[in-house]
């Protein structure tokens, strides 16, 4: 494929817009990302306080919801699993069985 200057030039500022709007995008999730931290943080310390829970009490719940998908990793993810309808294998981006409708993983907290 040929390219003109004229073209590059274009192609160029193109990219160089599209990074700027991901950059854009990138400073607002970090933006939420701090902000749900901070609330998150708040509503532990409501609970800590108003039930006389601990900091030990949040870490094993932590451990052991980090430990549902069987990894030690901070997430608490499903992989690959095997449908328990008809036997097939199904994605974690996929809330039901794309083959028969089984319903896997209806977590609120799964990320897309």
């Amino acid at each position: 494929m040929y390219y003109t200057l004229e073209g590059a030039m274009q192609d160029s500022a193109a990219a160089k817009s599209k990074a700027s709007q991901a950059a854009g995008r990138i400073r607002i999730l970090e933006a939420n990302l701090a902000k749900m931290l901070m609330i998150n943080e708040a509503l532990w310390e409501i609970l800590r306080d108003k039930q006389g829970l601990t900091d030990e009490d949040l870490n094993q719940k932590l451990y052991e919801i980090d430990m549902r998908d069987g990894v030690l990793d901070g997430k608490n993810q499903r992989s690959v699993s095997e449908c328990p309808s008809c036997h097939r294998k199904v994605s974690p981006r996929h809330p039901a069985c794309i083959y028969c409708g089984q319903i896997i993983n209806d977590s609120v907290f799964q990320i897309k």
